[in-house]
């Protein structure tokens, strides 16, 4: 949205098609708020009835924590919208500021000159291969990342799982 916004050209790829719900904790803290404002989405966020957590707290059992986070540009709380409501909401935001978005598309390789990565290679659901050029390419496809896996990325900052969260 924002490369987009700056007039460049950008073309954005997701397996999924939108609206789609993914298992998943969003917590906006006040320092993502500011920044979904100052791109005029937090309107947009705040209208879909996303629940508003203006404290926090954790309960251990024996311990509990309760606070409310530090103010960041005049907000204090958090938002807490499931994926298929913020996916959506950036979505149509890049979409407008000219982004294209190709929906149930699939990557299959990246396309590389040498060392450097300047293409994808994928399709649409039932399509024909297509391959797409670009000067930058960036892979977002988690944790278990096929892109980083075909251009080999080092690993850092690595340690073992300590916990899981889940909230309600």
């Amino acid at each position: 949205m924002l490369l987009a916004r700056e007039g460049y050209g950008v073309l954005l790829v997701d397996r999924a098609s939108f609206p789609s719900d993914t298992v998943s904790t969003h917590v906006i803290h006040p320092q993502g708020l500011t920044a979904l404002r100052r791109w005029g989405l937090l309107d947009d966020l705040v209208a879909t009835g996303c629940p508003w957590l203006p404290a926090y707290t954790f309960d251990f059992g024996p311990l509990v924590i309760t606070g409310t986070p530090r103010d960041a540009g005049g907000t204090a709380g958090a938002y807490a919208p499931r994926r298929i409501v913020l996916d959506e909401l950036v979505a149509r935001a890049a979409e407008k500021a000219g982004a294209e978005l190709r929906q149930e598309f699939s990557v299959t390789e990246l396309i590389a000159d040498g060392e450097q990565v300047v293409g994808v290679r994928g399709h649409a659901r039932g399509g024909l291969e297509v391959s797409e050029y670009a000067r930058v390419v960036i892979g977002a496809d988690g944790v278990q990342s096929r892109m980083a896996a075909q251009v080999n990325a080092p690993r850092y900052r690595e340690g073992p799982v300590l916990s899981n969260a889940y909230y309600a």
